[in-house]
């Protein structure tokens, strides 16, 4: 099965720009992530023999690409650089860009205290609104482990979102 990247590309770079940043990769290094990610599928594209679709392929590989820049970095330290970096789409008043960046920090916070397991099947089911059967895809795991941890996961982020609140009645 031929694969054109451009098109290819085309079709898929705002889902792999948005799952890389959603999983954990900086900012500032996503733009090299999503490059990353098209030169793998450029490189192994003759491996794709159409057994899952194209989009959950690039999934799988915008998976380990984040998995690797994770390790590589210490994305803690340029949390508030980034949030600076993020694109503006479009002019909105500075309380609702004030908003938007306290509620993007908060979600990247609750994300950042998940398990790399349960926040992959989070982000791939409420953000990107994956099927289990296109997350096992992309995770390489069972569709009942999916389910188990993404069960796990909605738990947790309600937990961690109870304890926020929590916190802020305190402050």
């Amino acid at each position: 099965m031929s694969i054109d990247v451009p098109s290819a590309y085309d079709q898929h770079v705002d889902f792999v720009w948005r799952l890389l940043l959603r999983l954990g990769v900086p900012t500032s290094s996503v733009e090299d992530a999503v490059q990353e990610v098209f030169l793998v599928l450029h490189r192994r594209r003759s491996d794709f023999i159409g057994a899952s679709t194209l989009r959950t392929w690039l999934g799988g590989i915008a998976l380990r690409v984040a998995a690797d820049m994770r390790r590589g970095q210490a994305r803690a330290l340029h949390h508030l650089e980034d949030l600076q970096r993020l694109p503006r789409l479009s002019p909105r008043e500075p309380s609702q860009l004030v908003e938007e960046r306290e509620a993007f920090t908060l979600v990247q916070s609750l994300l950042d205290q998940m398990s790399e397991e349960q926040r992959t099947v989070f982000v791939l089911a409420e953000f990107e609104e994956l099927t289990l059967r296109e997350i096992a895809d992309i995770t390489g795991v069972n569709a009942n482990t999916v389910s188990s941890r993404l069960r796990l996961a909605r738990h947790r982020f309600e937990a961690l979102v109870e304890r926020s609140r929590t916190k802020e009645q305190v402050s």
